[in-house]
């Protein structure tokens, strides 16, 4: 068993999360929310009360979400739907699985203003030059495939803490399997390690998952 925090193509229903689709009822696990390349899609409480119809007890985590300075509207755009969507995480204590591209200052400055007692996910994590300020926040961080072939993979691999430590396979099309072998062999550990390892953060992470 590999669990596979955040995924677009579902293979083990019972150990990952599937992204799922507002408007729809996945019946298996799965986050949900507004990406912010749709933050402008309509108004903002209207998508909030989209994904809040959209929750079932099938729904791990909120997301992902967050910011993106390279495509989607503005951040005028993009905060208020972020924010929102914060708020329901911590009403409802969903983690947030987060969406961060060319917006890491302006996503801490949100992260300090709205101190979230919810985990955020900082996920398909590749950003060698601000790895330490990630953990100095305490989010989590999760590694997809993107780190088997990055130039300063063992950079980033051995700045993360182990409790702090998930992975996944995004959006690409890799067996999440080979992702634990890259993150083992960077670790100098057994995958059987790793994989106990990054088991137990994605229970404590998710804790509906213990449930379901």
């Amino acid at each position: 068993m590999f669990t596979n925090c955040h995924t677009h193509s579902s293979v083990r229903a019972d150990f990952e999360i599937l992204q799922g689709v507002i408007d729809s009822t996945p019946s298996t696990f799965h986050s949900i929310g507004i990406h912010p390349w749709g933050a402008g899609e309509c108004a903002v409480d209207e998508l909030i009360e989209r994904v809040s119809r959209s929750v079932n007890d099938k729904t791990l985590a909120i997301g992902e979400c967050g910011l993106d300075g390279l495509k989607g509207p503005g951040f005028m755009t993009q905060i208020p739907v972020f924010e929102k969507q914060i708020e329901l995480s911590e009403t409802i204590a969903l983690p947030l699985i987060i969406h961060c591209v060319k917006s890491w200052n302006e996503l801490l400055l949100i992260r300090k203003k709205h101190r979230p007692r919810q985990p955020w996910i900082f996920h398909g994590f590749a950003k060698a030059g601000i790895i330490n300020q990630v953990v100095q926040s305490g989010m989590m961080v999760s590694l997809g495939a993107g780190i088997l072939y990055h130039p300063k993979r063992e950079e980033i691999v051995k700045a993360i803490p182990n409790e702090r430590l998930l992975l996944e396979t995004d959006d690409v099309q890799v067996e999440i399997k080979q992702v634990y072998e890259s993150v083992a062999e960077l670790k100098q550990i057994s995958l059987q390690q790793l994989n106990e390892l990054i088991t137990t953060n994605f229970k404590q992470t998710f804790t509906k998952w213990r449930i379901g």
